[in-house]
């Protein structure tokens, strides 16, 4: 045990003299994609460090082989969607055509042989997704979509899938470029057996081959709260602090609010922010907008899109490690943006930034298959019916030995009477 206390704090001065070194290869870190194209700014300076294609790309990779086989694919080096969203910047005219479809030709498009489908973590309408493919797209009905699917043939079509309502489109481009996207699925990539299928109606990602995830160490870096003090309260002229045990909450007289936890969540409430729209598009242009305009750009690195509630005027966004969502950074992801009395508009996220990676040491974690998991949380005492989504994903955790060190775990997040939660969580208690 004493060797261990000794051991620990060795290791964490190694891992920070590591990081300078790594920070050389930061460019093709998979926590750093795209690095390359951000633009550099002042954290006093209007921030736009990713742009709205990338906040608004899919997130995970799917190939479908000849044979039928079907593989979740990853990438160490580079962001795999980012790369395929380059090759399809030219579908130049397309042509827009909605297919009869009903659950079970669903699945059958889904499951197309020799394809690459890219899947969303919720859905989105395709004025936001035409910033990803093609400027072009803006002009095809703004239908909302989950799924895209591009077939490796000379058809020169690709398909838009909407999860909700079964609903298949096709839509014919001039040339769909697959020799590109063959090849950036091809170089240095991972590939996780999986199959499409479906789990109370929804289509679902089946892994139903146990498999190994690595584990990530970040260095992290805390904003300070002078700085979305200045920030967001710089015009104002009379400004009131109240220090509470666990908190501190800033006041202004424009009837804006900043409070930051001692763990180092943030809320930001401003009940004059302009106009506001309800409608999907322009609500989540004017979220991007705003995140952007908001925080620093270490917070945008690794942001992705990952959830709108159009009931509660809410987006939701995470970051993402080589393709997976990080959860439990805080309560409500990276940062939410939510309506609020259809007047005012309230931010919550983190004064922590993932930073540079660290070696860990540990061995990858082996991880048991979707079956296994829902059978699990069956005998628990958990109803299927009530399970809406299972996420591959890293849970942030952080580190007794250190405030500038986290781990970030591989593990299975259900999505259960709408909450996300651990599943190993959710075996340690009654089901509610």
């Amino acid at each position: 045990m004493k060797i261990k206390y000794f051991i620990l704090p060795a290791l964490l001065t190694i891992a920070v003299v590591v990081s300078f070194a790594l920070s050389a290869s930061i460019l093709i870190n998979p926590a750093h994609y795209d690095r390359s194209s951000q633009k550099v700014s002042t954290q006093s300076s209007q921030i736009d460090a990713k742009p709205m294609s990338t906040i608004y790309s899919p997130t995970q990779v799917i190939r479908t082989k000849d044979s039928g086989k079907q593989y979740v694919l990853t990438n160490q080096s580079v962001n795999l969607t980012t790369e395929i969203g380059q090759q399809m910047n030219n579908y130049n005219d397309p042509k827009f055509t909605e297919l009869k479809s009903n659950e079970k030709d669903y699945l059958k498009y889904l499951n197309t042989d020799d394809s690459v489908m890219l899947n969303y973590p919720d859905a989105l309408n395709l004025k936001i997704v035409s910033q990803y493919i093609s400027k072009s797209f803006k002009s095809l009905p703004n239908v909302s979509i989950n799924r895209i699917v591009i077939p490796f043939d000379d058809s020169n079509d690709i398909y838009l899938f909407a999860d909700h309502n079964y609903k298949v489109y096709k839509v014919h481009v001039s040339d769909t470029n697959v020799k590109g996207i063959q090849k950036v699925i091809e170089d240095n990539v991972r590939a996780i057996p999986v199959k499409m299928k479906m789990i109370n109606h929804t289509p679902f990602i089946d892994f139903y081959k146990s498999f190994t995830m690595p584990q990530y160490g970040y260095l992290i870096n805390r904003t300070s709260q002078n700085y979305y003090v200045t920030r967001l309260l710089s015009d104002s002229q009379d400004i009131s602090v109240k220090r509470h045990r666990s908190s501190t909450v800033y006041n202004d007289e424009n009837s804006r609010q900043l409070s930051f936890s001692n763990d180092g969540e943030v809320n930001y409430y401003d009940s004059h922010p302009g106009n506001i729209s309800t409608n999907m598009t322009q609500f989540l242009k004017d979220s991007y907008q705003n995140i952007s305009q908001l925080l620093v750009s270490d917070t945008l690195a690794n942001i992705r899109f990952f959830d709108y509630d159009a009931k509660n005027s809410k987006v939701v966004y995470r970051n993402y490690v080589e393709g997976f969502p990080i959860f439990d950074q805080t309560p409500y992801g990276a940062i939410e943006m939510k309506l609020v009395d259809n007047t005012s508009l309230k931010y919550n996220f983190s004064l922590n930034t993932l930073q540079i990676p660290v070696p860990t040491g540990r061995k990858d974690t082996k991880l048991i298959t979707t079956d296994e998991l829902l059978n699990s949380l069956r005998n628990h005492g958990y109803s299927s019916n009530k399970i809406t989504d299972i996420e591959l994903a890293y849970q942030w955790s952080n580190t007794k030995s250190s405030d500038i060190l986290i781990t970030l775990q591989p593990t299975w997040f259900v999505k259960y009477n709408g909450k996300y939660m651990n599943y190993t969580q959710m075996l340690s208690r009654e089901p509610q």
